[in-house]
């Protein structure tokens, strides 16, 4: 199969100078690959900007050639009358064409009619993408030439050859259009194969003189730090590659943002990172340390929020704060208040515990508000619970915490009840409340164990990543306390995040990864049925609309 012979999809990092490019042209008999047949071959092999093997045939059609097409290529049905089919031709191609890229102009008029006249003999397809020298014309020269027809670009760089719309001469003119373009390129920074394709599959204007920043950068996984003049951090991110990652921002993107980005940069930062998970923790902590104008999740942090109860008040209630400061017991941290608010509401319909946010002291005494009338409170304002019983009620809310079965299962009932008794909107309000704190109690059971102590874990790679205190141990970060600081957040849920994506396995752990078996798999159950119950709501344009 031509597969095996014809290869022309090079490794990125082969430098452009030791690459073999095959260029072609084509004659045909129209302009469409279904409809219409190859009447002429023409390819030059070039490596380093020296020609090393040309190629040229006629090819018999099977079909008549039309006038005008005979009258553009001189190419008639007597011209092709003795020359071979292509059948005939293909494997002779294929053996030329070997291990090169290929290249072409207007490359997918050429490209589609090969694989065109392939497929209708049974051979493999050309594996793409190929090179076109218009398209890349107008990402290097553009705008200092009227139109990147190849006339034009070989008036333009003076080349040797001109086309005369026949395979082999406009082949080779191709080819020295070619060499221009790449010489020209090689000053903005397109030196691998690699380069080379992410110039022509960019989107938006080209900033190619600022490639040259990525040039210290190696090409290894780690955090890039986009800076301006003055070396504040315009941007934060991660790659694989980053001198790959980063020289693609200057090949141009339609997006805005990466616009104004790209026009701000003056330098590029790189802090490489042995592992997936480490440069992402280092990201999420860069990311929070200079709060960067165009990363978007650069001040997120600020808006979490944690639930907690104070056991040294004489009636405690659950608070809403932002800080995990002082003794007390926490939940969270919350995406939002919005989501605490929810999950506090949660906890208040399932336990009668007092709302008011009025100082209590034992004996402190006034009117009970109207939520004690109704039994949604125990009103301890007025005496109606004593000191022991209160404390036993509290004992309870943070007991279900971390053994939360009865309390998602009562919550579940009420929301199902609701539902059933018609009354919708309360219904959804439930839910919300109930898929709030069923998150907040699913993060604070993984966060627990992975802060418990070190652990060292194995990815899909076989990278060994160790982990204290539920951060990389090489990432120069302290252990997470907990409860989670809220600057710390981000880098917990980098990491929580990456296991639960990666599922790496578990070769060694100074304490054994566990939790409470109560409400464990209700927890799963109830957090699937949530989500799968919020699809159809994303997914409908009425409501998206």
């Amino acid at each position: 199969m031509l597969a095996g012979d014809l290869q022309t999809d090079l490794d990125d990092g082969v430098p452009l100078a030791e690459a073999t490019l095959c260029v072609v042209d084509l004659e045909t008999t129209g302009g469409s690959p279904v409809e219409d047949r190859i009447t002429e071959i023409g390819a030059v092999k070039v490596r380093g900007g020296e020609r090393i093997g040309v190629f040229q045939t006629l090819v018999h059609p099977g079909v008549p050639i039309p006038p005008f097409v005979a009258h553009l290529t001189g190419i008639d049905d007597l011209t092709v009358a003795r020359a071979p089919s292509i059948r005939e031709v293909v494997p002779s191609f294929a053996e030329f064409a070997r291990g090169c890229v290929f290249v072409a102009h207007n490359a997918r008029f050429d490209f589609a009619f090969l694989n065109a006249a392939l497929e209708r003999l049974d051979f493999e397809p050309l594996p793409p993408p190929p090179v076109c020298t218009a398209r890349l014309a107008r990402r290097i020269v553009w705008p200092d030439i009227p139109n990147v027809r190849l006339a034009t670009l070989a008036r333009y760089f003076r080349t040797a050859a001109r086309p005369r719309h026949r395979a082999l001469p406009d082949a080779e003119t191709c080819a020295e259009v070619l060499h221009c373009l790449l010489e020209l390129g090689g000053r903005l920074g397109i030196r691998t194969v690699g380069d080379l394709r992410a110039a022509l599959t960019a989107r938006g204007r080209p900033n190619y003189g600022k490639i040259r920043l990525a040039d210290g950068l190696p090409r290894a996984p780690g955090v890039y730090l986009f800076r301006n003049r003055e070396g504040a951090v315009l941007y934060v991110g991660k790659s694989r590659d980053l001198r790959t990652r980063v020289r693609s921002y200057f090949h141009g993107d339609p997006r805005k943002q990466i616009g104004q980005l790209v026009e701000q940069t003056a330098s590029v930062e790189g802090v490489v990172c042995p592992s997936e998970v480490e440069a992402l923790a280092v990201e999420a902590r860069l990311i929070r340390t200079h709060e960067p104008v165009h990363n978007r999740r650069g001040k997120t942090w600020r808006r979490y929020a944690y639930l907690k109860v104070d056991r040294g008040e004489a009636y405690p209630r659950i608070k809403l704060v932002r800080e995990p400061r002082g003794d007390g017991c926490y939940l969270g941290p919350f995406p939002s208040s919005r989501h605490a608010r929810l999950a506090k509401e949660a906890l208040e319909d399932a336990f009668p515990i007092r709302r008011c946010t009025r100082p209590m002291r034992a004996a402190t005494r006034f009117p009970p508000c109207a939520l004690a009338d109704i039994g949604r409170c125990v009103a301890p304002c007025d005496g109606r619970i004593s000191l022991e019983r209160y404390d036993e009620l509290v004992r309870s809310l943070l007991s279900s915490l971390t053994s939360p079965g009865g309390l998602l299962e009562t919550l579940e009932r009420r929301m199902t009840d609701l539902a059933a008794a018609e009354r919708f909107e309360e219904a959804a309000l439930a839910r919300e409340r109930l898929r709030a704190l069923a998150e907040g109690l699913r993060r604070a059971r993984t966060d627990s164990w992975l802060t418990s102590g070190q652990l060292v874990l194995r990815d899909r790679d076989g990278v060994v990543v160790s982990l204290a205190g539920g951060v990389p141990m090489g990432a120069g970060a302290s252990p997470v306390p907990m409860p989670v600081p809220r600057d710390r957040a981000d880098e917990l849920a980098a990491v929580r995040a990456w296991i639960a994506r990666s599922r790496p396995v578990l070769q060694r752990a100074g304490c054994p990864p566990c939790e409470p078996v109560d409400g464990g798999a209700l927890l799963h159950r109830l957090l699937r049925r949530l989500r799968d119950a919020r699809e159809p709501r994303r997914a409908d344009p009425a409501r998206d609309g």
